[in-house]
């Protein structure tokens, strides 16, 4: 009885599990891809999860500068895992993106998005005609019959680009996600957000360190440092005299042997002096964010990002800050199968695929469904234009569909 019962649940988790998509972090060193399937029993599996380095300066500041080399290799990933043709979830760098909480009167969502361009004109510093912007509902009762909203605007060119070298890869790109909030979406499946609590995410990338605060499950604070692990490896370069491709072996793998003990210690202390920087620069960004909140006492600070696992960088941040501080685990939710995964790589590649996992918990259409965390969508806008440039479509005549079923014949045959 009780092999009835266990397969019939799995029947039923098979029928109704929902489709998610891909998701596709394009890093500035790396890219990374993961697919998962969630069930409606909200059990969350791992199917697939590679990565693939890219050459140095492909993308630097968020923009690509050789887009042969991306494609390339989302190609190379996308036909390992097997999802050539995918739709896919990306995400842009906050260098590219600019977030703003907003206090506005009262209204619908449906008459949110129809103002929301002329709303977004009085925060946004470029010509509406140049940026995306999507828009979510933070607090619909924010008081004196007002409501919070997180305005996010990415520019037109830089979204474009990413997009294209998606499709390009053979890819779909339906969801255009910016890092700050896929980190929060990875979060939120793993942890869920603490009622009566604050907690900072602080995803440390190689050019970049994007801050969010979170308190009871609403983005309170945003902030974006130009700083990141390149800065280590830039250091390395000056203090070793090596190339940059020697300084990057240096700081992610290091060398403790006898023979290079004294550039082991030369490397170590100038991880320690870079690591002070980096975690001045966070701490004066929380301090500016305690100092502007009312109830801003952060109880955790959770890193992710390839930087953040320096150890000397994690020590500093606990000692500067005196809060606990810990590594996001983005597989600690996830039913993972040890027959099909190594659960030690994943383990050491957890900190570079918090993004892509929060990505790969998006799916096509999730922007109105009432889930948990930010579903923003700046790909939304440019489907919406295109669907509004075409009021009709020729396959909806009568004559037109019996001729395409008329040449679905043909082929058969």
């Amino acid at each position: 009885m009780g092999i009835l019962v266990w397969l019939w649940n799995f029947a039923l988790e098979m029928f109704f599990r929902s489709k998610l998509i891909v998701g596709l972090d394009i890093g500035s060193h790396t890219i990374k891809l993961a697919k998962l399937r969630r069930y409606r029993s909200g059990r969350v599996e791992l199917v697939a999860f590679e990565t693939d380095k890219l050459p140095p300066e492909t993308i630097v500041d968020g923009r690509i500068f050789n887009f042969d080399a991306v494609v390339k290799c989302i190609r190379g990933l996308a036909r390992k895992v097997g999802v050539e043709g995918a739709d896919c979830a990306i995400s842009i760098s906050d260098h590219s993106v600019i977030i703003k909480k907003i206090n506005i009167p009262k209204m619908t969502m449906e008459e949110l998005e129809g103002c929301i361009e002329w709303e977004a004109e009085q925060y946004i510093p470029f010509d509406i005609k140049d940026i995306n912007v999507d828009v979510q509902i933070l607090n619909p009762d924010a008081g004196q019959d007002t409501m919070d909203v997180l305005l996010v605007a990415g520019k037109k060119d830089i979204v474009r680009d990413y997009k294209s070298v998606a499709e390009e890869a053979g890819l779909r790109p339906v969801v255009v996600d910016a890092d700050t909030f896929a980190c929060q979406n990875a979060f939120w499946l793993n942890y869920g957000f603490p009622l009566n609590e604050v907690v900072a995410l602080v995803n440390v990338g190689d050019s970049e360190i994007n801050i969010s605060v979170v308190s009871n499950s609403i983005t309170v604070f945003t902030r974006n440092i130009s700083m990141g692990g390149s800065f280590l490896t830039e250091e390395i370069m000056k203090g070793l005299n090596v190339s940059w491709e020697d300084a990057e072996k240096h700081k992610t793998e290091g060398d403790d042997t006898l023979s290079s003990s004294a550039v082991f210690r030369e490397v170590q202390k100038i991880s320690g002096c870079v690591s002070e920087t980096l975690v001045t620069e966070i701490r004066h960004s929380l301090d500016f964010f305690a100092a502007t909140t009312i109830n801003a006492d952060i109880s955790r600070i959770y890193l992710s990002g390839g930087a953040a696992q320096m150890s000397a960088f994690i020590r500093a941040m606990e000692r500067r800050l005196i809060v606990p501080v810990e590594l996001i685990n983005p597989w600690r939710n996830i039913v993972i199968d040890l027959c099909r995964f190594d659960m030690c790589q994943l383990e050491r590649m957890s900190p570079l695929a918090t993004v892509a996992v929060g990505l790969a918990m998006r799916f096509n259409g999730d922007r109105k469904a009432k889930e948990s965390g930010v579903r923003i969508n700046l790909a939304h806008q440019e489907r919406n234009a295109r669907r509004s440039r075409r009021p009709w479509r020729f396959h909806r005549l009568p004559w037109s569909v019996s001729l395409w079923r008329y040449r679905l014949t043909l082929a058969k045959d």
